[in-house]
Parts: structure tokens; C-alpha cells; sequence
């Protein structure tokens, strides 16, 4: 039981590294232009994709990081965390998260923009990798799989609800998600300095 508590832990943590908030804007600004079936197969390959990026990152990006650019997870963490920070405070500035390039073919968006870097970004590959390193392969898995789930599911309840939602709440709903996004991204750089300082002072 305390196994699972601690992988929907890390799954939720995931998810805001994700963070479904500027997917529920995605689908919005889709809605207005493409077919619902088509957008049901956007979300699917997307998230399909997101889910594969992200699991690889967990399975080869410590080695990549380590035994070949020889990279501290702590620099990892402050790097992610400035990438995160950056992220939440466009999203409290403008109320956006992401700027979509207009396609005939939906298709085309699945695997950039939306699998990378909406869905596999940089927080949430560094977040993998850093699950993979301290808690295992396995728990790291079932907390990206958790957290794209709940992703999928976001996108697809907004594909159904977006018509009553007006574009001004969902631009105050993100500007308040990325608030939080700034917060978590400066505590990823601070835990990430503050690892960095204690192991260059056992070292000495």
C-alpha cells in the first residue's frame, strides 16, 4: 500500500510537470477549427508518443547523463527547474502556454507540438529520469503512465465541455496554474543548488 501511496505521489508530481492546463487550452483552440474525431485521434497518438519519450528518457537518461555527458542529476534539476519557471511565468504573463502553428492536417500537430514539448518537455523528461534514479524504473513508469492517463482524460472530457467554457476562464485558470508552475520550478533549482553544495563539501 505505502508503495503505491508513494507512486500516486510521484504520478501527481508528474502531472504538473505535464501540466494538463495548457492541453485543456490545446483542445480548445482545436475545437473551434478541426472535426471531433480527428481531435480524439490527435490526443491518443499524442499521449501515445508522450508516454514512449518519456519512458525511454527514464531508461536510458541517467546513463546519457552520467556515463556519457557526465551530468549531476542536481545540475539536471536546476536546469529543469529554470525551464519550468520560464514556462509558468509566460503562462502568468499572457495567459498561454504554448503558441500553435495553424495545420490543414491535424495529424501533423500529434508529434510536435503536442507530444514534444507540450506532453514530453523538459520538465517532465527530467522529472522521469530523476524518478528513474531515485526510486527505480518500475516506479518511475507507473507514475508517467498514471499522469498521462489523467492527461488523456483532461483532453478528452475538454474536447466535450469546451463550448461552455469562454476564453477568459481559461486564461485566468492558467495564469493561477502558472503561479504554481513558477513555484515548483524555482523549489526543482533550489533542491537542485542545494545538492550540487553538499556534494562539493563531502567531497572536500
Amino acid at each position: 500500500m505505502s508503495e503505491w501511496l508513494s507512486i500516486l505521489s510521484s504520478a501527481l508530481f508528474m502531472l504538473i510537470m505535464i501540466d494538463p492546463s495548457d492541453k485543456i487550452l490545446l483542445v480548445s483552440l482545436l475545437r473551434e477549427d478541426f472535426h471531433i474525431e480527428d481531435i480524439r485521434t490527435l490526443i491518443v497518438r499524442a499521449n501515445l508518443i508522450g508516454f514512449l519519450l518519456l519512458f525511454l528518457f527514464a531508461v536510458s537518461g541517467q546513463i546519457i547523463l552520467q556515463d556519457i555527458f557526465h551530468i549531476d542529476i542536481n545540475a539536471l534539476r536546476v536546469a529543469g527547474g529554470f525551464v519550468l519557471f520560464k514556462i509558468g511565468l509566460e503562462a502568468l504573463e499572457s495567459g498561454g502556454m504554448l503558441t500553435l502553428k495553424r495545420e490543414k492536417n491535424i495529424l501533423a500537430l500529434a508529434a510536435v507540438p503536442v507530444a514534444t514539448p507540450l506532453i514530453a518537455g523538459p520538465a517532465a523528461i527530467t522529472t522521469a529520469i530523476t524518478l528513474t534514479a531515485e526510486k527505480g524504473l518500475y516506479h518511475a513508469t507507473a507514475a508517467v503512465f498514471l499522469a498521462i492517463v489523467f492527461t488523456a482524460l483532461t483532453m478528452f472530457i475538454t474536447l466535450y465541455v469546451v463550448k461552455n467554457v469562454s476564453k477568459t476562464t481559461l486564461g485566468v485558470f492558467i495564469r493561477i496554474i502558472g503561479m504554481f508552475t513558477m513555484a515548483i520550478g524555482a523549489q526543482m533549482m533550489v533542491q537542485g543548488v542545494v545538492g550540487i553544495y553538499l556534494l562539493m563539501t563531502s567531497a572536500v
